[in-house]
């Protein structure tokens, strides 16, 4: 629905992929009559592909856009692109599918080759999480988790002006240095955080990518009984009552699009039970 155009530049740290919702960092198509962007990569996708880590079915994946999901590999939601199971309707997130492509630069680099087991139970070198199934070295003892496999490189924040790039390991001693800039409390050394190199901004990856991350604040979700469509809303300021169980409409919540309408809910008030609940990243 899109008059998409090449750029040669790149976007700019303002911009995400509306595919994958990663910063715009590689040439891109951008709609010339709207707010919307890809990578070229992402404008490129096949319509329908073969999802290798998916073996319960045997149909190919069809790629889709505009609804919100649940991945079925890192759990988060996302209404950007994602390839979904033409049998069993399961839904893979673009991250989860590019990280999973075998050769693919993804997360932080290893010396070694990393192999996904589904059997696997033990702690994630990124977090320190307990996991189920992990991506695991048959060299060393270096594990980490799928949710920790598919964490963006770089991303934005508005708590520093440039790209944050992900950092497996604080090497500065002085204890006094280890906290996170955005919610100032204690960060472990240990655990993976985000790092501007410029500006020494270090950060805590669940505080700099959040809950919502790869949700579009702004679009359309129709999955209600409304009669309106209904626009995907965070509510930082001004909390009206929802109109479903009367409590302040605080965080994410779902607007009537007409003005006219001042419909609006929170959002476990209103979609379905295996979208509620989003999943954040462990501090």
């Amino acid at each position: 629905m899109h008059n998409l155009m090449l750029s040669a530049s790149v976007g700019g740290y303002e911009n995400s992929c509306d595919g994958c919702m990663l910063p715009i960092s590689d040439p891109f198509y951008y709609c010339s009559e709207c707010d919307f962007f890809l990578h070229k990569a992402c404008a490129e996708l096949l319509r329908m592909k073969r999802v290798w880590h998916h073996t319960y079915c045997k149909q190919p994946h069809i790629l889709i856009s505009d609804k919100v999901f649940h991945c079925e590999m890192c759990f988060h939601k996302s209404n950007a692109f994602a390839y979904e199971c033409s049998e069993c309707e399961s839904r893979t997130c673009l991250r989860c599918v590019i990280a999973l492509t075998p050769g693919a630069r993804t997360c932080l680099k290893h010396e070694h080759p990393l192999r996904f087991y589904r059997e696997y139970k033990g702690k994630c070198n990124a977090c320190s999480c307990f996991s189920w199934r992990a991506f695991c070295c048959k060299d060393c003892n270096f594990v980490l988790h799928l949710g920790c496999f598919s964490l963006p490189i770089t991303t934005q924040h508005k708590c520093d002006e440039h790209l944050l790039s992900l950092t497996d390991h604080d090497d500065n001693n002085y204890s006094e240095s280890h906290y996170c800039d955005i919610c100032e409390e204690s960060r472990d050394p240990n655990r993976w955080f985000y790092h501007c190199a410029i500006c020494n901004t270090s950060a805590h990856v669940n505080c700099v990518l959040g809950k919502y991350t790869f949700l579009k604040l702004g679009s359309i979700f129709e999955e209600t009984d409304h009669p309106h469509p209904l626009t995907i809303v965070k509510k930082k300021y001004y909390y009206p009552d929802c109109d479903k169980c009367g409590k302040p409409c605080e965080d994410l919540a779902l607007e009537c699009s007409k003005s006219e309408c001042k419909y609006i809910v929170h959002w476990n008030c209103a979609a379905p039970r295996k979208l509620q609940c989003l999943i954040g990243w462990p501090m």
